[in-house]
């Protein structure tokens, strides 16, 4: 009896289905911030996507914890996956702020935080792509630039607003505190997102 030879994971495959867990988190939570109704379930289809990625990690480790050869250093491939998951892990966790803290309307800073991190998952997607071709990839190194630009600019966006915020006479000292909660956690969205474009850019150069 013949026996087929068991197919080759792709490694890579699950890593960007990760990525792009990340990207639909974000864009869900920036269409419920514009579009500010049912927050609580809107929540919830967040949490949906971040099962979802929960899902692949599990799977990727699985594959990880059997397979014999990897076509990289299965560590660099656990990272990788874990911090992508923190980056949808974090996410989530936004959404869930709004819904817990009871917020009753967006600030326009809020709405402008959640389009950078839009735009630096999405880059850090296209970041994860170009990792399959670490070895000739022409495009990784400047991907990966873009994500760090992109965190710089949420940075200063930061830090700004954390000024406003504690110069604003016209919020109750409650209302403060739960907007102060709720930047904080989009801040390190964008940090995990330089977080894991640094990772593939340094496990590329290593792996070559």
């Amino acid at each position: 009896m013949k026996f087929g030879k068991k197919k080759e994971t792709n490694y890579f495959a699950t890593l960007n289905a990760m990525a792009d867990c990340s990207v639909r988190a974000a864009v869900q939570l920036d269409e419920m911030l514009h579009n500010y109704t049912n927050v609580a379930g809107k929540a919830d289809a967040v949490h949906a996507v971040e099962h979802e990625g929960d899902k692949l990690l599990h799977g990727l480790i699985r594959e990880l914890n059997s397979a014999f050869i990897t076509p990289i250093d299965r560590e660099d491939l656990l990272h990788v996956g874990n911090m992508i998951d923190s980056i949808t892990d974090a996410i989530e966790d936004v959404a869930n702020m709004f819904d817990m803290l009871s917020i009753h309307k967006v600030e326009k800073e809020a709405l402008a935080m959640s389009e950078v991190m839009v735009a630096a998952c999405k880059a850090l997607a296209e970041a994860v792509k170009e990792f399959e071709m670490f070895r000739n990839s022409k495009k990784l190194t400047s991907v990966v630039i873009e994500v760090n630009r992109l965190e710089e600019k949420g940075d200063t966006l930061y830090r700004n607003t954390m000024k406003s915020l504690f110069n604003n006479t016209g919020m109750t000292v409650l209302d403060v505190v739960k907007w102060k909660e709720i930047y904080d956690y989009m801040e390190r969205v964008l940090d995990a997102c330089e977080d894991v474009a640094d990772l593939l850019e340094s496990a590329a150069l290593k792996n070559r």
